[in-house]
């Protein structure tokens, strides 16, 4: 059973639930379905059938589905075997496990730096 004060700042999409909009969850966002929008989170959990089309923002980014468009972690992004992410992404520390896919623009910042897409960038495409 999940912490109760969490899980009442947090939200799940499920598997066949398709949503659009702007979403802004103080916890934990966890999304095994298709968001076309804007999320922003303290962390973010795509599942392998999550899909997001949008700006993504969170502290820790958690990717076993697909993101794209505007990426930004402020702490921590991890590409598990099964996610895939394209577009520009900033982030702070990045982990990209074997078989993990990235296309786009790649910004690394300091920890604590301001949270924006303007900075230089390296783009590497990864297959």
């Amino acid at each position: 059973m999940t912490n109760q004060p969490e899980s009442f700042e947090s939200v799940v999409i499920g598997d066949g639930v398709f949503v659009k909009g702007t979403f802004t969850v103080p916890a934990k966002a966890v999304v095994n379905g298709v968001i076309e929008g804007d999320l922003t989170a303290e962390e973010v959990l795509v599942g392998p059938t999550g899909k997001i089309t949008g700006r993504v923002s969170a502290k820790v980014l958690d990717v076993r589905g697909e993101l794209h468009n505007n990426i930004i972690s402020e702490k921590s992004l991890i590409i598990r075997s099964t996610g895939k992410i394209a577009g520009k992404v900033q982030y702070v520390e990045i982990e990209i496990e074997k078989g993990g896919e990235v296309q786009g623009t790649l910004n690394q910042t300091a920890p604590g730096a301001p949270v924006g897409l303007e900075a230089p960038s390296q783009t590497i495409v990864t297959n």
